[in-house]
């Protein structure tokens, strides 16, 4: 009898779908039923093999050898030999007859999935579970409309997510040792990344302008008309006017009269339909913004609502668009937050006149997966209320949001007046608000706009009529820098520049941040270190330009599209490796950059300990074993000292430390120790 194996990505999804397709019978990882076979990786369990796997010769970083031989084959990761064991043997059982891939439906997910079926040498036909949440219900849609792993969509998907792959292995293994062997002192490595070194530079380029800049006095001019309202003095192309120089602001306010001829009074009504939903880009933009969250605590939260609590459709989506075939299970969707605070919007809407709205409902603006929208599940109250509040918080936004397509347009009437004085043009605009609509909900629900307000009221005026100037004034201000990046609108940064994906943003800031390229400061803002500031400015202007991932994802698209393919993509690429890095040996400089001094080596592996924001932590972090051992800056509500920490890695044990608070506020004195697994613990003095 055959039988069908279904691979998920994680076991947490891979016992889901066994619960939903009736497998019960668990073994050494996997379940089995007369029918299925539900297996799981655990994230990637194969990947790239490096150059000096290929070659031993390129274990010794030597320019020279440079460009490194590129898509030399795949290898099994040592951290996950097991679980691939246990996969291969499935997938050559003879009583399996067909694969299901029931990875992450998306770009990354696909290729995951694929690089372990390859590895394995399947030879079975494979189907393709597309779910776009984690419910039950979705997960039986999903099985009952698998798709074929030879549809176009997903042969061109996986041929851009392997191309990227190995041009990313290739920017950052032949740029890397290019800069470390060029630029860089003897234990130093400068590692090099196709989307974080460009992101660096913008945040450094940022803070130089905030540096360089000096504040200059300007004066602007307003008028009050016949006492009821007030105009600004505006230039030719409609913006304030600035006055630079003080005599000059004087002169332009003693030639003003006071009369003045109404030039234009135009007023219209407006309608302003609810905006479109909320993308991965956009929730992590509103609650940095709103909360502060960096984007990978964003990152987190919208895995745990979609994965752990199952109320939140596939978080790493770059559309806010929905596709036409949920228009007839939208309501349910909303009807599943009938509770608590949304109780009150949802019950006034009538689901049945909504349309399908193009401005919501577009199948041409859907990629992977449509926008962010809460879950059906009949259990959706019980599980909002065990929440965090910050869980509570992301959710409450996904919900508002989605309610307010279903509302009417906010209604307004704008009203623009124009008013000449002598040779002078006078400004006032005016909102009066007719009708709220989906702002109502926006402003009681949290989502991202705030309760509008109406500006000054203004009166209907006739062209060419003569209006008194009852009160001028000249103002002075002073010219501002520009703001800092933040995690409210770093991500919208990198999606103008086309740096990085949704499903890769939150891990590019975060490189950056552990590498000690960048740290977010007290204030909220993203701010580059000295040791960023060095590597930056020695990296050639072809490798950080914010022009170069635009013409990378430019170039991939056609990859994607069979426009251009996967080899004539890398070839194109190792070429202009190799003319950059000749270029980089005849220009490069004689001062290096200084090894940052060392907290010690890992207790675990003996790799360098490296410090960051919050931690000190293993620089093999990265590597293949991963080494995750890690100090952190504050244990126990207690600050630990950079002395105390060198203390506990070279003996194990530290001094009596003073100060620690419990989670019930209690306070208590101990020794920080090592334990046995290299993860931190308290000894406590003995009692007198």
């Amino acid at each position: 009898m055959s039988k069908i194996l279904v691979v998920a990505e994680k076991p947490s999804a891979g016992k889901d779908i066994a619960r939903v397709l009736g497998v019960s019978g668990a073994k050494n990882g996997y379940m089995e039923n007369d029918d299925y076979i539900v297996t799981w990786a655990r994230g990637h369990l194969v990947g790239l093999k490096d150059p000096d796997e290929a070659d031993s010769k390129y274990q010794k970083w030597n320019v020279e050898d440079l460009p490194l031989p590129y898509d030399n084959g795949l290898k099994v990761l040592a951290s996950a030999r097991d679980q691939f064991k246990i996969i291969k043997e499935l997938i050559q059982r003879d009583d399996v007859s067909c694969l299901i891939n029931a990875g992450d439906a998306g770009r990354e997910g696909l290729l995951i999935q694929s690089w372990i079926y390859r590895m394995c040498g399947n030879r079975h036909p494979v189907k393709i579970l597309w779910a776009s949440s984690l419910t039950d219900d979705a997960i039986k849609s999903a099985m009952a409309w698998l798709h074929d792993e030879n549809e176009p969509e997903f042969i061109n998907l996986l041929r851009e997510a392997e191309t990227r792959a190995i041009a990313d292995q290739v920017y950052g293994y032949n740029y890397t040792r290019a800069l470390t062997c060029l630029y860089s002192s003897p234990g130093t490595v400068l590692s090099y990344g196709r989307c974080q070194t460009p992101l660096l530079n913008l945040i450094y380029k940022r803070d130089l302008e905030i540096e360089n800049f000096k504040s200059a006095p300007f004066w602007t001019m307003n008028a009050e008309f016949d006492g009821t309202f007030i105009a600004a003095e505006i230039d030719d192309n409609g913006g304030n006017r600035k006055y630079m120089d003080k005599g000059e602001a004087d002169a332009a306010y003693q030639g003003c009269g006071r009369t003045g001829q109404v030039r234009v009074c135009r007023k219209e009504q407006k309608a302003q339909k609810a905006p479109a939903l909320f993308n991965l880009a956009e929730i992590q933009g509103t609650m940095g913004k709103k909360y502060g969250l960096k984007p990978d605590e964003t990152l987190e939260i919208a895995q745990k609502l979609y994965e752990t609590h199952k109320i939140m459709s596939y978080p790493r989506t770059d559309s806010r668009y929905l596709s036409t075939d949920l228009y007839n299970e939208i309501a349910e969707h909303v009807k599943s937050c009938n509770f608590g605070k949304f109780k009150k919007y949802i019950d006034s809407i009538d689901f049945s006149s909504f349309p399908m709205d193009k401005a919501y409902f577009n199948n041409n603006k859907v990629s992977d997966h449509h926008a962010l929208i809460p879950t059906i599940n009949k259990n959706m109250e019980e599980i909002y209320q065990k929440l965090s509040d910050m869980e509570r918080n992301f959710f409450n936004e996904i919900v508002s949001s989605l309610i307010a397509i279903f509302y009417p347009s906010y209604q307004y009437e704008s009203k623009e007046i124009l008013i000449e004085i002598a040779d002078k043009v006078f400004k006032a605009d005016g909102i009066t608000v007719n009708s709220l609509g989906y702002k109502e909900v926006q402003a009681v629900l949290g989502a991202q706009e705030k309760d509008p307000e109406e500006q000054q009221p203004l009166p209907d005026l006739a062209e060419g009529q003569q209006i008194a100037v009852t009160n001028l004034v000249l103002r002075e201000g002073k010219t501002k820098p520009p703001a800092r990046y933040n995690p409210g609108n770093i991500v919208k940064l990198m999606n103008k520049y086309k740096i990085g994906t949704s499903a890769t943003s939150a891990n590019i800031i975060q490189t950056l941040e552990k590498r000690k390229f960048i740290v977010l400061d007290d204030k909220k803002k993203y701010k580059t270190t000295e040791l960023g500031r060095n590597f930056i400015k020695r990296v050639p202007e072809i490798l950080k330009s914010k022009d170069l991932t635009i013409e990378f994802e430019s170039k991939l698209s056609r990859v994607n599209s069979g426009e251009l393919s996967k080899e004539q993509f890398l070839q194109d690429i190792a070429a202009q490796v190799k003319v950059n890095i000749d270029k980089f040996k005849q220009d490069a400089p004689e001062q290096k950059i200084v090894k940052a001094e060392s907290m010690g080596t890992c207790p675990v592996c003996g790799k360098e300990i490296r410090e960051s924001s919050k931690s000190w932590y293993c620089s093999g972090y990265a590597d293949e074993p991963k080494c995750s051992f890690t100090i952190w800056k504050q244990i126990a509500n207690k600050v630990i000292s950079a002395s105390d920490a060198e203390t506990l890695i070279k003996n194990g044990r530290t001094a009596l430390i003073k100060g620690f608070k419990s989670s019930q506020g209690r306070k208590f004195d101990a020794y920080l120790i090592l334990k046995d697994d290299h993860t931190v613990g308290f000894e406590f003095p003995a009692r007198k």
